[in-house]
């Protein structure tokens, strides 16, 4: 079962989404946004993060908080047997909302995501985790 998500705020400045998984996979591959913060707030379960030129991996759970700037690689798993439930903030919203409602009506929509540049970008130690 893919993740599933709803938006629950919606502005050229900020979107944020609760979204859920019950089942293990790949929620995003490595990539990067040039104009956006991508954040995570862990609600329920865990979310394994690969983070920075290295994709350094790490386990957040409930209450965990992930803040991942412009340019710095990031990828994220729900590598659980328990469900898991956390809210996506994108900060400019960089075209998140359109690209999810795309996503949901099987349409492609062009958003602020690049594939991560051959150099890797900054470090892990780039982001926030807490």
């Amino acid at each position: 079962m893919k993740p599933t998500g709803k938006i629950l705020v919606e502005s050229d400045e900020l979107t944020i989404i609760e979204a859920s998984s019950s089942s293990r996979g790949q929620v995003a591959s490595p990539h990067v946004h040039h104009d956006h913060t991508d954040a995570f707030y862990v609600l329920e379960g865990e979310l394994t993060f690969e983070i920075g030129c290295e994709l350094q991996t790490m386990i957040v759970g409930s209450g965990g908080f992930v803040a991942v700037p412009p340019n710095v690689a990031h990828a994220f798993s729900h590598d659980s047997d328990r469900p898991a439930r956390w809210l996506t903030i994108h900060a400019r919203d960089g075209g998140f909302a359109g690209f999810m409602r795309g996503m949901q009506a099987g349409v492609k929509v062009d958003w602020d995501i690049a594939a991560v540049p051959s150099d890797g970008g900054p470090p892990a130690s780039a982001a926030v985790v807490r």
